[in-house]
């Protein structure tokens, strides 16, 4: 039996977490909570905007910003439908974890500035049946758009309740920079 493997298009859009940050959220996780290195995730940056539809005018990008976000204004979560609220389904150490922006934080602003570039380029080609995106909806991957870091890798030994990670993240590192905004384009075959 012959299976045709389709390509696969994908359109990413992030903001690139400074390596100061990194070396620092770095330091919380393996200092401070005994994660192993190698729970952590490689090249930290925060999603703006996913396609899974090749976009041919929207070219990659690497450009300098100057961004943060004071950590008050984020909540951990697991990386999954649903993962903003403690599930018995969902468990932590062994999926992906990050941290959100909340709604109200200043940096949705600029999120959503960058963000809206992408807007123009969603035609009915490369929408099919989908809704086009918004500022709180995704044309593609999860439907409600929530900015947000993905930080560890499964196998992180994270225990269920993430509240109090949570709080002493936000004691230990306060602010977190972004140094670059950057668009790439790639086709997985």
């Amino acid at each position: 039996m012959n299976f045709i493997q389709r390509s696969q298009y994908e359109v990413w859009a992030n903001f690139r977490v400074a390596k100061k940050s990194v070396d620092h959220i770095r330091e919380f996780f393996i200092n401070e909570i005994g994660v192993q290195p190698e729970s952590l995730v490689k090249n930290l940056h925060l999603t703006v905007y996913h396609s899974r539809r090749p976009m041919p005018n929207v070219k990659e990008t690497k450009v300098s910003c100057i961004l943060s976000v004071d950590t008050m204004e984020t909540r951990f979560m697991v990386l999954a439908p649903g993962g903003e609220n403690p599930r018995p389904d969902l468990i932590p150490a062994d999926r992906k974890i990050g941290i959100r922006i909340h709604r109200t934080s200043q940096l949705r602003i600029p999120i959503e500035k960058y963000r809206s570039r992408f807007f123009l380029h969603e035609n009915r080609r490369i929408l099919g049946k989908r809704k086009p995106s918004t500022k709180l909806k995704s044309a593609f991957g999860a439907r409600h758009f929530q900015p947000h870091i993905a930080l560890l890798l499964p196998g992180n030994n994270m225990p269920l309740d993430l509240k109090t990670i949570g709080d002493a993240f936000r004691d230990y590192v306060q602010e977190i920079h972004f140094d670059q905004f950057q668009i790439i384009s790639r086709r997985n075959v």
